[in-house]
């Protein structure tokens, strides 16, 4: 089981958000939105007390596996 938002991040696939940014907090994706000043908005407005891990999705995700 993951225990921080990164080993979340990692075991997880996100392929449906590539090309967009991405908020993961409590290993669940809040939100995303395709700039990264509407998900600050967005999270300002939705998750106001929230400090998510914040990345942009590339197309072409690396996959690490151990």
């Amino acid at each position: 089981m993951a225990t921080t938002n990164y080993e979340w991040f990692i075991e997880n696939n996100l392929d449906k958000y590539a090309g967009k940014w991405v908020a993961i907090d409590d290993n669940r994706v809040l939100d995303s939105d395709t700039t990264l000043d509407k998900l600050l908005k967005k999270l300002k407005d939705s998750h106001p007390k929230s400090r998510p891990l914040i990345g942009k999705m590339t197309n072409k995700l690396l996959r690490l596996h151990s």
